[in-house]
């Protein structure tokens, strides 16, 4: 057991109720509003190259305004420029076009990995890791969100030997798994390890 390790199941056993209670508030959202479920979606797409907390201002800037539902692409663009969040214009584009599944998102399959595999194909901006995320936030279980912190993390902690330039599905899926068998070793579920890394990096437990 090395030392990113042993980090891991210290920072679960400090932060274990307050990752639990973020678990379960993701699992509530589908009792939300179909606005609420749309949000998070809009918040995944706007996180690419952006960081968390700033792709959150944005999301809630736009719905105190009522941008989220009925802004158009400069309105929504000129939010997300001011909050911080990269490629503004192409991520308004991205929250348009998604306002065509409002309906839908609280309807997906049941199963985690045909959801994601509907919401890449469907969802423009949407990849696998922006696709996990969401459905992990919604309250979807048996997911990765490999983003550049979990990559690191997993090097760190000896699972992966060096960070992947670019994803492929291929690459994904298999990284996937060494995640979901690092998470089993640890006595984690794969949301919790997730939180509990990001928090390793970032000092807190966030989404």
């Amino acid at each position: 057991m090395n030392d990113t390790i042993r980090r891991y199941l210290k920072i679960y056993e400090e932060k274990r109720e307050e990752i639990e209670s973020r678990l379960r508030e993701f699992k509530d959202m589908l009792q939300r509003s179909d606005e609420e479920v749309f949000a998070e979606l809009c918040f995944c797409l706007c996180t690419p190259q952006t960081k968390a907390r700033s792709a959150d201002a944005a999301i809630s800037m736009l719905k105190e305004a009522s941008l989220l539902l009925h802004g158009d692409e400069g309105s929504i663009a000129s939010v997300l420029r001011g909050s911080g969040v990269r490629f503004p214009e192409a991520k308004a584009r991205y929250i348009i076009a998604a306002r065509t599944y409002l309906k839908s998102l609280k309807n997906l399959p049941s199963d985690a990995l045909k959801a994601r595999e509907w919401l890449v194909k469907n969802v423009k901006g949407l990849g696998y890791k922006e696709a996990s995320h969401f459905l992990r936030n919604i309250g979807y279980e048996g997911l990765a969100i490999l983003d550049r912190h979990i990559l690191r993390g997993m090097k760190e902690a000896g699972i992966i030997e060096e960070v992947p330039k670019s994803l492929t599905r291929r690459t994904y899926l298999t990284l996937e798994k060494k995640f979901m068998q690092l998470a089993k070793d640890l006595g984690m579920r794969p949301g919790a390890l997730d939180l509990v890394m990001w928090a390793d990096k970032t000092g807190e437990v966030f989404k």
